[in-house]
């Protein structure tokens, strides 16, 4: 079997979503300007974070050494 037969016998057991992460690594991505960029971003899906994530990620930053207001963290806890 040559190099390409395994090459096509791997990319045909690949999931959909192997298949995208694949082209990311093999594919260079294209210079967007800033419009497409900002169309892009508010295409995008909001992401779900669950209360116990969020405490991780303000954990995460306060050993960082991050500064944020006392309003700031009220906000970002929903008090």
């Amino acid at each position: 079997m040559s190099e390409l037969d395994r090459l096509h016998e791997i990319i045909h057991s690949l999931s959909p979503q192997q298949i995208r992460a694949l082209l990311t690594l093999l594919v260079p991505p294209k210079a967007i300007g800033n419009d497409e960029f900002a169309h892009r971003l508010a295409e995008a899906p909001e992401e779900e974070v669950d209360d116990e994530t969020i405490d991780r990620i303000l954990a995460a930053e306060a050993e960082q050494g991050e500064n944020i207001s006392h309003g700031e963290l009220k906000r970002q806890l929903g008090l």
